[in-house]
């Protein structure tokens, strides 16, 4: 029996965390091909997370860069085509909800090759972000979903998505977190960025819906008091420092800003601080593996498990939502209740996201 052929479409640095537990057993058990997109940066940019997770370079660039979001999906599009002309896999892996995982999802599924899309079935219900739409599109085209929990198993039945084209096999995330959380220990982040356990937090903000005129200004104006209270490291993306300027928000001077930081790095970073602030959906889970509470820049999430759970806390967008609620649960007992909270992690997903495609596979040969 021939060996099938498998492409995996990534693009940004989520997606290369959240399937790096998969791409090992991807190659031991299919002909595998990984296809960059250079959606967020160049290959070149991300080789530190590829040489940090012990991954192979991939064997295809697309080098599609920023654009919006027609422009850049339609690049995806005409460029991977030809690759999958050119490789003919049995099916394409995507992950998630960006336009990386949306193209390569659209290619494969217009070429009528299968499509599994890992992290299936995440709802934020709010379709004015375009992630939303990519997630819904993306289900809707897949021949396999595979869920992280039964809230997106149960989304997707509430859509009249098939039950049989439907596998709740848990985050990959969790998979990645402790297969280099004692690689991060030998981190000298805390070192250089001159912080000590437990005495910080630390503060990422990128989300479309967060760097609009209408929106940044006072997220930043809050977080800039709040940063009088407590030190807070913020790990600035391109995107939301080319929206201040855009704005002509100055950083405030209480907050200390750091570039993006390797995986590693941020594993080590995220482990030790006293809570994070975030708008990621990666670092939600990240930190929920890790023990870190979560104060959720956002008004919902696709990974409502660690808010049931009683672990993260969503506290809004605006100036004021942010101050009052980042206070109180700053408190000390407060935040010594979203440390106690049990947190539902269930580790093993990759391997029953490659145990799926595997029996897909073979039920279409």
């Amino acid at each position: 029996m021939k060996m099938r052929t498998v492409v995996t479409v990534l693009g940004t640095r989520p997606e290369i965390i959240k399937l790096s537990p998969l791409i090992p057993l991807l190659s031991e058990r299919f002909r595998h091909i990984l296809v960059h997109s250079g959606q967020h940066y160049s290959f070149e940019m991300d080789a530190v997370f590829f040489e940090e997770l012990g991954l192979p370079a991939p064997d295809y660039t697309l080098a599609v860069g920023s654009a919006s979001h027609g422009e850049q999906t339609a690049r995806m599009l005409s460029r991977l085509e030809p690759i999958l002309l050119a490789t003919r896999p049995d099916m394409v892996l995507v992950q998630g909800d960006t336009n990386t995982a949306m193209a390569g999802g659209l290619c494969a599924a217009k070429l009528n090759i299968p499509v599994a899309h890992l992290e299936a079935g995440g709802r934020s219900f709010n379709r004015q972000m375009p992630e939303e739409l990519n997630r819904i599109i993306l289900d809707h085209i897949s021949t396999l979903l595979l869920a992280a929990d039964e809230t997106a198993e149960r989304n997707l039945l509430a859509e009249g998505l098939p039950p049989a084209r439907i596998r709740t096999v848990g985050s990959s995330v969790i998979d990645a977190v402790e297969r280099n959380r004692q690689h991060a220990r030998r981190s000298t982040i805390l070192q250089r960025l001159e912080v000590t356990p437990g005495n910080y937090l630390v503060l990422t903000l990128h989300r479309s819906e967060n760097t609009t005129p209408n929106v940044l200004p006072g997220m930043i104006r809050a977080l800039g008091e709040l940063a009088e209270e407590h030190t807070i490291v913020f790990l600035l993306h391109p995107r939301t420092a080319a929206a201040m300027r855009t704005c002509g928000i100055e950083m405030p001077r209480s907050i200390r800003v750091s570039e993006p930081l390797g995986y590693l790095d941020t594993l080590r970073l995220v482990e030790q601080a006293r809570a994070l602030l975030t708008d990621s959906g990666g670092l939600q889970e990240e930190a929920g593996a890790l023990g870190t509470p979560a104060l959720i820049l956002r008004n919902e999430t696709e990974w409502r498990y660690l808010v049931d759970a009683g672990r993260h806390v969503l506290i809004g967008n605006t100036c004021e939502s942010i101050l009052a609620w980042a206070r109180h649960w700053l408190q000390p007992e407060a935040l010594a209740r979203l440390r106690a909270a049990p947190a539902p992690i269930r580790s093993g997903a990759s391997e029953r996201a490659v145990a799926a495609m595997i029996d897909v596979l073979e039920s279409i040969a």
